[in-house]
């Protein structure tokens, strides 16, 4: 038996695509192949890799209330952990949420 597929998006010079035509045990095999693949994912990554959220400059000065000055000198310092690509930086988070917990533990003893 064989699987038509309608694809249904365009190709660059705006013509739509027609159908893709795969046997039953050529779609088996791939589908196995992908979920071999995602189960390899998850024992090299774990189940906590599936949660992780990476946050950018501007939500992470949200939710500390702080100025983009002030995150500066929490990567500088090593306060808080980063991970850079290109000119844009992004953050953990979990290293978001405990910083805050430490933020509002702190606000609170000096109360």
């Amino acid at each position: 038996m064989k699987r038509k597929i309608k694809r249904n998006y365009k190709q660059n010079n705006n013509k739509e695509m027609g159908y893709f035509i795969i046997t039953d045990s050529n779609w088996e095999r791939l589908r196995n192949e992908i979920l071999s693949l995602a189960e390899t994912c998850h024992k090299a990554f774990g189940e906590q890799s599936r949660h992780t959220d990476w946050l950018h400059n501007g939500d992470v000065c949200r939710l500390l209330n702080i100025s983009k000055r002030t995150l500066q000198h929490y990567r500088d310092t090593g306060v808080l952990p980063f991970a850079q690509i290109g000119h844009k930086c992004y953050y953990k988070r979990e290293d978001v949420e405990r910083l805050l917990q430490i933020k509002t533990k702190k606000t609170k003893v000096d109360k």
